[in-house]
């Protein structure tokens, strides 16, 4: 069918219906990726994926931990994956009259492996995190507490209160959480190194505008970096990141 719908002219292959059948292979997935993107074409696919950001953008105010929220919109079975058929009842419960074939080139944006599903990971870097300024407003305010706990000697655990999802078993939580922090740790290594050095770290301060002594940047690279390698790596980022809901809510818990 999907080559027949490749030769048909746009106005009547739109109307045709694709179904993502679980049995098929990844090489026919792509190739029915390939061939709608060829039938819908680039211009509307990044006109139907604004209309979608857009959409989600008024859903999604209070930074980074809303996303959770924002994903299980489209995951509906709680699997951890957002399949085609997830997607497209998205795509209806936002409102929006796309045909199969223009769903299917929009969701083939997402699923650039072929498996069938969107990921969280996915779903932050690709489809939110690049162009949201409520989504960047969130991680400025998350990567500010980080520093403010440590460098600064300032209570900053406040922006992250929304952290802790009551909705989520803690599996889940620990599944979303690691995503997120991952971003989070991904925009201070500017190099992708997977590593974050001193001089990335001094870039994050002076971009939160909080210039420090090479003394005090020295001293606070050395409690998150605990194996004094002179680098931070991702366990370590993720600690640190985990230390500071731990002491916010034992701050908490002490205050009641």
């Amino acid at each position: 069918m999907s080559q027949v719908m490749y030769q048909l002219p746009d106005e009547i292959a739109d109307k045709m219906t694709i179904s993502d059948c679980p049995q098929k292979s990844k090489k026919q997935r792509m190739q029915d990726y390939q061939e709608a993107n060829s039938v819908v074409g680039p211009k509307k696919i990044q006109e139907m994926e604004q209309m979608m950001r857009d959409k989600l953008q008024q859903r999604t105010k209070t930074g980074p931990f809303q996303l959770r929220k924002t994903f299980k919109y489209f995951d509906r079975d709680g699997s951890g994956g957002i399949d085609f058929d997830e997607f497209q009842r998205a795509m209806e419960m936002m409102g929006f009259a796309f045909t199969d074939l223009q769903q299917l080139a929009l969701f083939a944006r997402y699923d650039e492996s072929g498996s069938g599903e969107v990921d969280y990971g996915e779903f932050v870097e690709k489809v939110m995190e690049n162009d949201f300024q409520a989504v960047s407003s969130g991680s400025r305010k998350a990567l500010s507490a980080l520093v403010s706990s440590t460098f600064l000697q300032q209570q900053g655990g406040e922006a992250l209160e929304n952290d802790d999802d009551s909705d989520l078993d803690e599996e889940e939580l620990e599944t979303f959480r690691h995503a997120e922090v991952k971003n989070l740790f991904q925009q201070v290594d500017r190099d992708g190194s997977n590593l974050i050095d001193k001089q990335e770290m001094s870039s994050l301060l002076s971009g939160l505008g909080a210039d420090l002594p090479q003394s005090e940047l020295d001293s606070g690279f050395a409690k998150i970096d605990t194996d004094s390698s002179g680098f931070i790596c991702f366990d370590e980022f993720y600690a640190w990141y985990k230390s500071l809901i731990k002491t916010r809510k034992d701050d908490k818990g002490g205050e009641g």
